[in-house]
């Protein structure tokens, strides 16, 4: 079984990470116009540190995930900054727990990926329920 995830957290993420920026430059250009000549730069760095920011919290979220007889195989959708590598292991390795519409794979007791029930379809999510859920 091979199940596709959508980046449904991420793009929600950076959406909102640029209307807010750009609102908070519109009320920095009309509030202070000192600030004219720098309002650039300001508004690049905050929406570069924000970005940053959005990618370190998607870092455990996954792209596909493949259940075979024995073995699971973990992808992570961000492979830009905080890049995770591919995860093969053995089934019985992976403790996989439901808190709040997430599928949370644990490995040795740290979390290693989740899966957000809104980034797949209901009978996928149905299906990764069955299978991964002891």
């Amino acid at each position: 079984m091979t199940i596709k995830c959508k980046g449904v957290f991420l793009e929600k993420k950076i959406i909102l990470m640029s209307i807010s920026i750009g609102l908070l430059a519109l009320v920095l250009f009309l509030a202070v116009p000192a600030l004219k000549g720098y309002l650039y730069f300001i508004s690049m760095v905050l929406m570069f540190i924000t970005l940053l920011y959005i990618f370190k919290l998607n870092r455990f979220d996954l792209l596909l995930i493949g259940v075979e007889q024995e073995e699971m195989h973990l992808s992570f959708i961000n492979n830009s900054i905080f890049k995770r590598k591919d995860i093969r292991i053995r089934k019985e390795l992976v403790k996989v727990t439901l808190e709040n519409d997430k599928l949370i794979f644990s490995i040795d007791g740290q979390q290693q990926a989740l899966v957000r029930k809104k980034a797949v379809s209901e009978s996928d999510w149905e299906q990764l329920q069955k299978v991964l859920i002891h």
